[in-house]
C-alpha cells in the first residue's frame, strides 16, 4: 500500500516523496511480494466493497496502460457451494447482489457446472464473471517502477519512533532522522508498533499458501479455462505466474508476533488442503507441492480497513488492518492515501475506515468478506 500511495503522489503532486521500507521493496516478508492475489467483485451483501473493486478495476487498468505490463487476468470465480452455511450465505448473497448491481453473474446447478468446469466436484455454485488473477510481485514492481520514474527515493530502513510534536520526525533504527510534512504510515502486521492509543490496534495471524500441481497436467487449470475458486474453508487460483494452482485457508486465526513468527508452512495445512481437494478438485488432490509460502495478516476486529488521519495530528495518516482481503484494492487505497496527505476530499466515500474505535462497526466473522 505505500508503494500505491507513493506512486498516486508523485502523480499528482511536485511533492518530494521518500519510500521507507524496513527489507527494501519485494522482499519476502512483504505479504504483497507472493505472486498472485485474487480479484472479485463478489462480496456476499456488502454492497460498499463491491463499488470500491468496480472503481479498482478502472484502475488497475490504467497502471497496466502506465507500466505496459499486464497485471490482471480475468478468470471469473466460482463460488463452490459445500457443507459449509456460513460460506454458502456468503455465496448466494453475493449472487444476488451482483445481479442486483447489473454487474453479471451465473447460478450453476451440477450438471451444467461439470459442463462448464469439469475440474469441479459440486452440486452447486454461482460465477462471479469479475473475479480474476492479480499478479501481486509484478504489481508491486509496476507501482515502484514508475513513482521511481517520477523521482521518489526508496530507503532500506526501519522505523523506530514517530514524533510529531511539531515537524513529524521519523527515528530509524539506524540512527537516521527523516523529517517530513506528511507521513503516511503502511506497515501491516508491524501497525501495532507505531500506532499512537487512540487508534485501533490490529492482530497479526499466520496465513499458509501452498502451490500444488496436478497428477494429470495443467491444462485444465489455465486460467483460460479454470476459474478463481472459494469452497466452504479454502480459496484458490489458475496457473497464473507460476505452473501451479494455489490453495490456501481463507482464515487462520493463529495469532503471531510478526518478528517471530513460523515462515514455514504446516504440513497438517497442506493435508487441509488435499482434503479439500478430495471434495471438489479431485485432479489436485494428490498433487506434487511444488511450493508453500506464510504471509501474514493484519486484522482489525471487524475486519474492515483503516484509512484515516491520526484524530491527533491531521499530518500523520495511516492505512493499515487489511485483515486479509486488502491487495485487491491496492491502487484505490494508494489513491485514498495521497489524497489524505495532499488535503484533498477523498474520491471515495471512507467513513466507514475511521480511525475512531467507537465509530468503527461492530466486530464480525470473516465469512462475509470471503477473504483472498
Amino acid at each position: 500500500m505505500g508503494a500505491a500511495t507513493a506512486h498516486f503522489i508523485s502523480k499528482t503532486s511536485r511533492s518530494k516523496i521518500l519510500l521507507l521500507d524496513r527489507y527494501g521493496i519485494g522482499n519476502d516478508y512483504c505479504s504483497s511480494n507472493d505472486v498472485n492475489r485474487v480479484f472479485r467483485y463478489s462480496y456476499g451483501g456488502d454492497e460498499y466493497y463491491t463499488r470500491m473493486a468496480v472503481d479498482s478495476l478502472g484502475l488497475w487498468r490504467q497502471l497496466e496502460q502506465e507500466s505496459g505490463q499486464h497485471l490482471l487476468t480475468a478468470t471469473g470465480l466460482l463460488l463452490i457451494e459445500g457443507e459449509d452455511e456460513s460460506a454458502n450465505k456468503f455465496n448466494e448473497a453475493s449472487y444476488r447482489t451482483l445481479l442486483r448491481m447489473g454487474l453479471g453473474a451465473e447460478k450453476f446447478e451440477e450438471g451444467d457446472l461439470k459442463k462448464r468446469f469439469p475440474q469441479f466436484k459440486t452440486r452447486r455454485g454461482f460465477l462471479d464473471p469479475n473475479g480474476g488473477v492479480l499478479l501481486a510481485s509484478k504489481a508491486l514492481s509496476a507501482f515502484t517502477g514508475q513513482a521511481q520514474a517520477r523521482g521518489v527515493r526508496f530507503l532500506q530502513d526501519q522505523a523506530r519512533t514517530i514524533n510529531a510534536d511539531r515537524l513529524i520526525q521519523v527515528a530509524t533504527i539506524t540512527g537516521e532522522t527523516v523529517r517530513c510534512r506528511k507521513l503516511v504510515v503502511t506497515v501491516g502486521p508491524w501497525s501495532n508498533g507505531l500506532l499512537t492509543p487512540r487508534l485501533p490496534s490490529i492482530t497479526p495471524t499466520r496465513q499458509q499458501l501452498i502451490y500444488f500441481q496436478a497428477r494429470g497436467g495443467m491444462d485444465r487449470f489455465r486460467p483460460e479455462s479454470c476459474p478463481v475458486f472459494f469452497t466452504d474453508k479454502h480459496y484458490g487460483l489458475p496457473t497464473a505466474g507460476i505452473d501451479a494452482v494455489k490453495v490456501s485457508p481463507k482464515e487462520l486465526t493463529e495469532q503471531v508476533d510478526p518478528e517471530t513468527a513460523n515462515r514455514s508452512v504446516d504440513m497438517e495445512q497442506v493435508e487441509a488442503c488435499r482434503d479439500m481437494c478430495r471434495r471438489f478438485i479431485p485432479d489436485l488432490a494428490e498433487g506434487k507441492v511444488v511450493q508453500t509460502k506464510v504471509c501474514l495478516y493484519d486484522m482489525t476486529k471487524n475486519s474492515d480497513f483503516v484509512l484515516d488521519r491520526d484524530p491527533d495530528n491531521p499530518n500523520v495518516i495511516y492505512g493499515y488492518g487489511f485483515s486479509g482481503h486488502g491487495f485487491k484494492f491496492a491502487p484505490l487505497v494508494g489513491k485514498l492515501l495521497g489524497e489524505l496527505a495532499l488535503d484533498k476530499k477523498t474520491g471515495f466515500d471512507i467513513s466507514r475506515f475511521t480511525a475512531l474505535p467507537f465509530h468503527r462497526g461492530p466486530g464480525t466473522t470473516g465469512s462475509h468478506l470471503g477473504k483472498g
